[in-house]
């Protein structure tokens, strides 16, 4: 298997929900469209912004085949394949490879806190059964142990091991895999902005983020997340990072994918309520959102967001 480039910004997907709390397919269709036509890099479907352990199986499932559909080839699409047990991994996983995902996104079992070797096992096995690209998600806030970067540059000498997705608030750990690795093992980082990594992880070599908010700008994400070639990629990055500092921070404000939806509905995309038991953004954060997307020329009647939402 070709080892899979992971690089530039891949905005996580949300699940759109209907009035009726149902999955929305006909908004999942139109969010891959419009990333597809703003520049992102790739998607991420069924990773924390999705909702994903709201949501049964058969919609798991229907969620994959409706965005790689929609996709058409236009847009990479990376698959949230993870569960608490190897075995139900390995058959997500293998479900994402049959019906044509570019790759997959493994985070570290939750609830149980494996050991370090126990993480290594469960990683391995899954890159051993499947002949799928798998990308190391490591978020230790909602899993509740970290992965160590030793264990990380271990993995990384898996040829279905491609990239790495940090999560955590340790620009340090980052920093050992890169330089475990010798730069040579993709690492990409969240928007987060209490775990500023951005700047640190672009300026050492990284490859770009996988992320919220270019959900809401994915124009200026793909061009903030590009990988460094010059000072002028470094000045383009920093420029854009301070930019959309306030939108990050909205973004980030409540757990996510709250923040987002609302701005995603503001917008006019339409996608619905958090699944309970989520509940809507506060209003005193709403009112916050709000304004900073009017201060970034979101909400203006010419921008790019607007007008491909007001589309029939």
């Amino acid at each position: 298997m070709k080892r899979y480039n992971v690089e530039g910004s891949w905005p996580a997907l949300v699940t759109p929900f209907t009035e009726g709390d149902e999955v929305n397919y006909d908004v999942l269709r139109r969010l891959v469209d419009y990333h597809a036509e703003n520049g992102s890099n790739g998607l991420l479907l069924l990773g924390s912004t999705a909702e994903g352990f709201l949501l049964t199986k058969e919609e798991k499932t229907r969620i994959i085949d409706t965005v790689i559909d929609a996709a058409s080839g236009r847009i990479p699409v990376m698959c949230g394949v993870s569960a608490v047990s190897t075995r139900d991994t390995l058959e997500n996983a293998r479900y994402a490879m049959d019906v044509g995902a570019d790759c997959g996104l493994l985070v570290q079992p939750a609830y149980i806190k494996p050991t370090q070797e126990a993480l290594y096992g469960y990683y391995k096995d899954i890159a051993d059964g499947v002949d799928l690209p798998l990308v190391i998600y490591n978020n230790p806030e909602r899993a509740g142990v970290n992965i160590e970067a030793e264990t990380i540059a271990r993995l990384a000498r898996h040829e279905n091991i491609v990239a790495l997705k940090e999560a955590g608030p340790n620009p340090y750990g980052l920093l050992r895999v890169v330089e475990l690795t010798r730069g040579e093992f993709n690492v990409l980082c969240c928007d987060c902005p209490f775990y500023a990594l951005v700047l640190p992880v672009m300026a050492s070599g990284g490859k770009g983020t996988s992320n919220v908010s270019g959900s809401v700008v994915p124009r200026e994400f793909a061009s903030m997340s590009k990988p460094w070639e010059g000072y002028e990629d470094a000045l383009r990055t920093r420029e854009l990072y301070f930019k959309l500092f306030p939108l990050m921070r909205m973004m980030y404000a409540e757990t996510n994918p709250v923040p987002l939806k609302a701005a995603l509905n503001m917008m006019g995309a339409d996608v619905g309520r958090p699944r309970k038991p989520l509940t809507e953004l506060s209003r005193g954060n709403m009112a916050t959102l709000k304004l900073t997307l009017e201060r970034l020329g979101i909400l203006d009647e010419g921008s790019y967001q607007t007008e491909f939402f007001s589309r029939k």
